[in-house]
Order: structure tokens, then C-alpha cells, then sequence
């Protein structure tokens, strides 16, 4: 492997490159909620979100540094695939990527994110900065309390935001809030519990307090799935409220993309709380969102050519 590639991957797992792609789905599925297709905007946004995303999710990486040195030394004891560890896992830690050349990429994807904002509206700005703090402050959360779960739902949905006011500076809407509670719900059952779920023998040796370490593993399940429940059905109103846009084939796709990538996960990790079972939720949910825009993208395609 050359070295530019090397480094590339390097950079690429820091920023958990492929999580960070997959994000880019949620604020251009608000941007298409908000009922508009504008090409400059769209093209801005998805610029924006992705700076937004690798810088937010290599912040994650930077300030998890020390602990997650600590974790390589009590790693799970199962194999599994996860799509959150594409590339390099935790490449600062491992001594494979210099602070001053992590600080830096950080640092650029932040910048470039903020400009690009800024050409959208100074909300978005707003948004990304937001969500960023909330980032730093989940992290420096980890060993403090459980409940730090409830900031990434937060930050998700603030992220996910940046979409709508690309487009309008409406707040009184119920798609919007149908919206941020879908990222929401979304994000802490199908992506924060089950992902610490699967990492919880890691966490009780760093003393990392997480629902599933401080709760166990049977209330862990029950939250997840009551939130995976809330995501489907926040996702479906969100449709049904926006049927004008998307019509029948919006709303159908996104039942059929919630009972396969949340609602039957959820009910097989009910009867099987255990990490390997948590973490194939993950993998499925965090595809959830791409889906959903693909979804919506099909539905304003068909009804111009079907007029119902």
C-alpha cells in the first residue's frame, strides 16, 4: 500500500468516513422536505454537510483519544462487522495519525464546513457550530453520565436541520418537528444504545458510563426498540404530512424502509439483547436515512409521470 493511500484510510477512519457519507442523508432529506429542489442549495449542502460530518465525527476521535488508548487494551471479545470502523478504528489512539496532523484536518473540514454554511444562511451556521459543542460536550460527558445519550439525538436532529433552513426559515410547520424527532428517536435507539451495547465490555473497563452499563442490558433493549418504535412512526407522519411532494410511493417506501431496517431489528433484538445482535441493529439503521432520501427522491420523480 502507497503511503498516499495508507493515509488516506487513515484520515478516512478517523472521520469514520463511511458514518460520515451516510450522514450527508439527513440534511438533504430536509432540504427536499422543505419543499424545494433548488440545484445551487442542494449543491451547497451537501458540500457543507460533508465537511460538517468528517469534521464532527474526527472531533468525536480527538477528544476520545486517551480513553480510547485505554480501549485497545480490553477490546470486545467478538468479531462482527462495523460500519462505524471502515478504514482505520481510532487512528489517533493507535499512534498511526500525529495530534498535530489530527488537529488540522479537524480544523480545515471545520472551516470549509462554516464558509459553505455561510453562503447558505447564517441558521446553518448556527446549526453546525451547535451541533459540533454538543459533540465536544458529549465526549467530555463519557465517564460523567448515561444520559449524555440524549445529546446526540439533539445534535443529529440539529444537523439534519441544516437542510430545511437551507431552503426556508419556516419553524412552524409539522414536518419540520416530525423531522427533527425522526433524527432524533433515530439516532439514540438505532445508533447510541446499540452501538454502546456492542462496545459495553469495552466501556465497564474504562468506566465509560453508558445506558447499558449503568442500566444493563434488558432496560438498554426496551429504551432502543421504544425509540426505534418513535423513529418509524415520526418517519411516517413526516411522509404523510408531505404527501403533496413525495405522494403514495414516499409514504409506502418509507413504511416498508422502517419495518425492515428499524422495527424488525428492534423486535430480534428484544429476544436476543446481546452485543453481536445490537450491533447488526447498528449496521441496518445507520443505512436507514439513505434509504428514506432515495425513497423521497423516487416519490417526487413518479408522481409528475402518474399525476396521482
Amino acid at each position: 500500500m502507497t503511503l498516499l493511500a495508507e493515509n488516506v484510510r487513515v484520515l478516512y477512519g478517523f472521520s469514520r468516513g463511511t458514518q460520515a457519507t451516510l450522514s450527508v442523508a439527513q440534511p438533504l432529506l430536509g432540504l427536499l422536505l422543505a419543499g424545494g429542489l433548488p440545484p445551487g442549495r442542494l449543491v451547497l449542502c451537501a458540500l457543507a454537510s460533508f465537511a460538517a460530518f468528517f469534521a464532527v465525527f474526527a472531533v468525536n476521535d480527538l477528544i476520545d483519544a486517551r480513553i480510547d488508548q485505554q480501549r485497545f487494551d480490553h477490546l470486545r471479545d467478538y468479531d462482527g462487522f462495523d460500519i462505524d470502523s471502515a478504514g482505520v478504528r481510532h487512528p489517533l489512539a493507535q499512534g498511526r495519525l500525529s495530534l498535530a496532523m489530527a488537529a488540522s484536518w479537524v480544523a480545515s473540514l471545520g472551516a470549509a464546513a462554516l464558509v459553505l454554511a455561510a453562503l447558505i444562511s447564517w441558521v446553518c451556521v448556527v446549526l453546525f457550530v451547535a451541533a459540533a459543542l454538543l459533540e465536544a460536550l458529549y465526549c467530555k460527558l463519557a465517564r460523567v453520565t448515561p444520559y449524555k445519550a440524549l445529546l446526540t439525538g439533539v445534535m443529529v436532529a440539529l444537523g439534519g436541520c441544516v437542510g430545511w433552513f437551507a431552503v426556508t426559515n419556516a419553524i412552524d410547520q409539522p414536518v419540520l418537528w416530525l423531522f427533527a424527532i425522526w433524527l432524533a428517536a433515530w439516532e439514540i435507539g438505532g445508533r447510541n444504545i446499540v452501538n454502546d451495547l456492542a462496545d459495553v465490555e469495552e466501556d465497564i473497563h474504562l468506566g465509560v458510563r453508558t445506558i447499558p452499563v449503568v442500566y444493563g442490558r434488558r432496560a438498554s433493549v426496551v429504551l432502543a426498540f421504544g425509540a426505534l418504535l418513535i423513529a418509524f412512526l415520526a418517519s411516517v407522519g413526516m411522509m404523510v404530512s408531505a404527501y403533496p411532494a413525495f405522494g403514495l410511493l414516499g409514504v409506502a417506501g418509507t413504511v416498508l424502509a422502517g419495518g425492515y431496517a428499524l422495527v424488525t431489528p428492534g423486535f430480534r433484538l428484544l429476544r436476543d439483547p446481546h452485543p453481536r445482535t445490537a450491533l447488526a441493529v447498528f449496521n441496518r439503521a445507520s443505512l436507514y436515512p439513505v434509504v428514506l432520501l432515495l425513497m423521497a427522491l423516487a416519490g417526487l420523480a413518479v408522481r409528475p409521470l402518474t399525476g396521482l
